[in-house]
């Protein structure tokens, strides 16, 4: 950038910065913002300026992707951030996730199978207009005492034993100031993580496209035709407020209600099934719909004078080797890294990667040796991203195959709402009672990564035509019990038993998925008790996984400890009226 001096329009709001802060956050966005927020309610001492490079206000529904939470981010942003109110009169209650899975020609929602619940979760949960909720996060983290810095482009950081130096230019004039502590907010631009070498690739290559529509669109009246349809739900419009997902082969989108009064509309798609060229364009994105999504694109043809904006993104999955650092530096929210927005877990990782920043930095500001916290800290951030990962890499070819992916959907649904309970009874940062549990936690970790596999090989096993039936999927007995158990509060033995138990029943559920993929080969395995940790789909590597190793269960055991996933095969499910 050129050097350049303010204009006397940005010379009025210009805000210089200190000489030196406990705290600087690189960015300004979701994850930098209420970073500065959490540290300031922890520690209000703690001096934190927040460098953000636009200059001026975020733009309301055409600007970012990202805009569905989940149970850790919602509770995170709304408890322990302090902004329920402010999410419940600005932005959009959420009515879960909802997915249709493919039928035909696509173009009767109603014979698509809905995988989703009958109605508003128990813990709330939001669709955020990233926009608006930003800039009001600006005025409440400048309420704080944070300073919020706009036009502020970092070039440099330079790390000193006892103070980092950061260097930027503030609407094109060179400034620096220095800080103890320096957080990586900004993004995929990743500041630190490219000045450091952190960079990580991952073998799940997905692009995206997007569109916002002015006005919104009403998912459920596309199924206004068909009155028993609309009276599987006990509340009208409960569907129109979830984030709801199309798949189909290679392929999701998504459809996410704005409380602006747009809705975003986005294409996630494998290339090697729909290549990149298919989305050049907003045209080139109708076209496509037309092929695959025929009832949505109907519904855009006639409004597309009412489409705002359209931005697409190519390979967006990445890693990181190293979140944070003893030497007093963090990365948080997608400047670490990003797996998919599938179940909506970029809130999730910003309010994990948040909450272990803000510990460690107010502890060693405090004057406390945090070199321990740190090794723990990036070590679970690593092996959360590992086991999320896990649910979409080489998964978009399931998404259209009904029979595999909706005993798919069952499974994520319950691994899914087991971390929750950490961040909802405060224990993301309560090393002593982490390392408690953690032999528990590697368990699910494992065990999910084994039965994405499964997945992955089922698909490839069994595939079979499907052209729809009528009926509602959607949380059986093991998913409802993980989410009752959402709603209570518990001391730590207690918590460390909930713990226990969910693995007890997912290893069930394991059993019973594998006992399902295993009809379709040759010679499935007799009912033996079966090791959880040694199942999947070569006959060959049975011995070697450790499959007839004890302690095991057999079927009628696993049936009897996680009930009714049986009501996920789709030969085998009655129709839920």
């Amino acid at each position: 950038m050129a050097e350049r001096s303010p204009s006397v329009v940005e010379m009025l709001p210009m805000r210089a910065a200190a000489d030196r802060y406990d705290v600087a956050v690189l960015g300004g966005g979701l994850a930098g913002l209420t970073l500065s927020m959490q540290i300031k309610k922890r520690r209000p001492a703690t001096s934190v300026v927040v460098l953000e490079k636009r200059e001026g206000p975020a733009p309301e529904a055409a600007f970012k992707v990202g805009e569905s939470t989940v149970n850790i981010g919602a509770w995170y942003f709304g408890e322990v951030v302090g902004l329920r109110e402010l999410l419940l009169e600005t932005q959009l209650r959420k009515a879960g996730l909802r997915f249709y899975m493919p039928a035909g020609a696509n173009d009767d929602l109603t014979r698509r199978v809905e995988f989703g619940p009958r109605g508003w979760p128990s813990i709330d949960t939001y669709q955020i207009d990233r926009g608006r909720f930003e800039n009001d996060l600006a005025e409440r983290a400048r309420g704080l005492g944070v300073d919020v810095l706009d036009g502020c482009r970092v070039t440099d950081v330079a790390f000193g034993e006892t103070m980092h130096t950061v260097g930027f230019e503030q609407y094109g004039r060179p400034v620096t100031t220095k800080a103890r502590w320096v957080m990586d907010a900004s993004g995929r631009a990743s500041l630190l993580k490219r000045q450091l070498g952190l960079a990580k690739s991952v073998g799940h290559t997905i692009n995206a496209a997007w569109i916002r529509l002015r006005g919104g669109l009403d998912l459920e009246s596309w199924g206004a035709h068909d009155p028993a349809w609309m009276a599987r739900m006990p509340e009208p419009g409960v569907r129109t407020f979830a984030t709801n997902h199309l798949l189909g082969e290679g392929y999701w989108v998504w459809l996410i209600p704005l409380s602006s009064g747009a809705i975003s509309i986005g294409v996630c798609s494998d290339p090697r099934r729909h290549p990149w060229e298919q989305f050049a364009s907003v045209d080139a994105l109708l076209e496509w719909l037309r092929a695959h999504e025929a009832q949505l694109a109907s519904e855009l043809e006639p409004r597309t004078g009412e489409i705002m904006d359209y931005l697409r993104v190519q390979d967006f999955a990445y890693g990181v080797e190293q979140l944070l650092s003893a030497d007093r530096w963090c990365l948080v929210g997608e400047a670490a890294a990003f797996a998919d927005p599938f179940y909506s877990p970029g809130s999730d990782f910003i309010a994990l990667s948040n909450t272990f920043a803000c510990d460690v930095a107010t502890r060693e500001l405090d004057g406390e040796d945090v070199t321990e916290r740190v090794a723990y800290f990036g070590d679970y951030y690593r092996r959360a991203f590992e086991f999320t990962l896990a649910k979409y890499e080489d998964q978009y070819a399931v998404f259209g195959n009904p029979w595999v992916m909706n005993p798919k959907l069952g499974w994520d649904v319950v691994n899914l709402h087991v971390p929750p309970l950490l961040m909802l009874n405060g224990k993301f940062d309560d090393l002593e009672f982490m390392r408690s549990v953690d032999d528990i936690l590697q368990r699910f970790f494992d065990l999910n990564i084994r039965v994405e596999r499964l997945f992955r090989d089922w698909h490839a096993l069994e595939q079979r035509p499907y052209e729809g039936m009528p009926g509602l999927g959607g949380p059986v007995g093991p998913a409802l019990a993980v989410l009752d158990a959402l709603e209570g509060r518990y001391d730590d033995d207690a918590l460390r038993a909930r713990l226990a138990g969910h693995l007890a029943m997912v290893e069930a559920m394991a059993i019973q998925i594998f006992h399902k993929a295993s009809a379709a080969l040759p010679s499935p395995p007799d009912d033996r008790p079966l090791n959880p940790y040694g199942i999947g789909l070569d006959p060959d590597a049975w011995e070697a996984d450790g499959l007839y190793e004890p302690p095991g269960l057999t079927l009628a055991e696993a049936v009897e400890r996680a009930p009714g996933v049986g009501f996920l095969w789709l030969d085998r499910a009655p129709v839920r009226a």
